[in-house]
């Protein structure tokens, strides 16, 4: 077993790597701290990657036939759900390893490069392998393996770089090297769309892992500049990836109930159910990106605030839930009042996406209060309870779309979703209340205290 890495010494870091000075609110809720200004700076990147996700989205279910687009989306689901283990937890060990040692900046995002090349180049094969089985003929070898590669090896390496420069307080380029990627993928897909013929799933595929290959390798030169021309050991990646696959599994989970039921409507159901509950949930995605740059600038700083124990890692949650709910709760209503624009936007073929979008538009509420627990217990360096937590909703999940699926359609797997992200956040939440419970108020968590994984 590896212990997560407790209060040490932090090395003698340059001053452009040096952490900020601690604020006095733990909660990075108190006025001047900056949260909020570095959220909308966040926000402009990830809007733009959302927008462009969006458009892709809406353009491919647009020119695809919909029982092809309906295959697109059980591949991508299945790609979502493995992708956690193709980096091996490396943007989350980027930023921990930071909040312990920024000097070594370099070192951590090496390492976090390699573990992405080695466990997505697995997650790759490990995903064709299961598309085969699941789809038979009907998706090509070739085509999941193009898919595949593109999210799991390509986009996995930029993620790691992002991680690494949002860690260094370059926000805006943290979130606007993400959405290069998506941006260059619209345009390809707007080519694409310019023939006479349908985009077929063979060509999506294998423009998307061209394009990605030549995004991602000028992204990682880019983000390794600066670093030096020392060498920089690998010899400690493969120990820290015991820790790191605990992220993996703990993000594979929520994988699992995001979009397992996508990969269960494709073939349990049909490929039209599963575009309709796709385009839906595809909506409130969108919905929450303004929560979700709230969210990744806040998760370093859980970080931060969970060297002092559970205690200081609740009081930064509930800091910031009123924040997180002033906006769920609203955008909720809207999206359910604005569901019958679904067919106009998707078109005809999505008229069952308008109560499919009104029986989702609850998931930015609890998505918003389960978030912000995990994220808490992560910092806290607890991260073995929220993964126990997420498979186990993960497992439940699975358990009740094998029944409602088969029954019921897209109406079941919204009934299984809402089920599970609500008992999510109460288990989640109830595991943070218990571990401020056990914790001494005002004494520093010890090594031997810290969590191990």
């Amino acid at each position: 077993m590896t212990a997560v890495p407790g209060d040490a010494q932090r090395p003698e870091a340059d001053e452009r790597d040096r952490p900020p000075p601690p604020r006095r609110s733990p909660s990075g809720a108190g006025r001047g701290d900056g949260f909020l200004r570095k959220s909308g700076t966040f926000f402009t990147g990830t809007l733009l990657r959302t927008l462009a996700q969006g458009a892709l989205f809406v353009l491919l279910a647009r020119e695809m036939p919909i029982s092809t687009y309906g295959l697109f989306v059980g591949v991508t689901a299945l790609i979502a759900v493995v992708s956690p283990f193709a980096s091996a937890g490396a943007p989350s060990l980027i930023m921990q390893n930071y909040a312990d040692a920024p000097g070594d900046w370099l070192k951590h995002l090496v390492r976090g490069l390699f573990l992405s090349t080695i466990f997505g180049c697995a997650a790759t094969v490990l995903v064709a392998a299961a598309g085969v089985v699941i789809w038979n003929t009907d998706v090509a070898l070739v085509d999941l393996l193009c898919l595949a590669f593109a999210d799991l090896v390509a986009w996995r390496l930029i993620e790691a770089v992002a991680a690494s420069i949002q860690v260094r307080g370059r926000i805006l380029l943290a979130a606007l090297i993400p959405a290069l990627l998506h941006v260059c993928r619209l345009a390809a897909a707007v080519v694409l769309a310019t023939a006479a013929e349908p985009i077929t799933l063979h060509d999506w595929a294998v423009t998307s892992a061209l394009l990605s290959t030549l995004v991602c390798l000028p992204v990682i030169a880019g983000g390794l500049h600066g670093g030096g021309r020392g060498m920089v050991g690998l010899g400690g990646a493969l120990r820290q990836a015991r820790t790191g696959m605990l992220f993996a599994v703990g993000l594979a989970a929520q994988s699992i109930y995001n979009d397992v039921d996508k990969v269960m409507l494709s073939r349990l159901g049909t490929p039209e159910s599963a575009a309709i509950y796709a385009a839906a949930y595809r909506v409130v995605d969108l919905a929450y990106t303004p929560a979700r740059s709230m969210s990744a600038i806040a998760y370093p700083r859980f970080f931060e605030a969970g060297r002092g124990g559970p205690r200081a890692a609740l009081r930064m949650a509930r800091g910031l839930l009123p924040r997180f709910l002033a906006f769920s709760v609203p955008v909720s209503l809207l999206l359910a009042g604005f569901a019958w624009l679904m067919p106009l936007v998707f078109g005809a073929d999505f008229e069952a996406a308008i109560p499919a979008l009104q029986g989702l538009s609850a998931l930015l509420v609890l998505k918003s209060l389960h978030y912000l627990a995990a994220d808490a217990l992560s910092g806290a360096r607890m991260q073995g309870r929220r993964t126990v937590c997420q498979i186990g909703i993960g497992v439940l999940n699975i358990l009740l779309n094998l029944w409602l699926i088969p029954a019921y359609g897209w109406q079941g797997a919204i009934a299984s979703s809402l089920l599970c992200d609500a008992l999510l956040a109460v288990l989640l939440w109830g595991c943070l209340a218990a571990a401020v419970r056990r914790d001494r108020a005002g004494a520093p968590p010890s090594p031997q205290s810290m969590e191990r994984v």
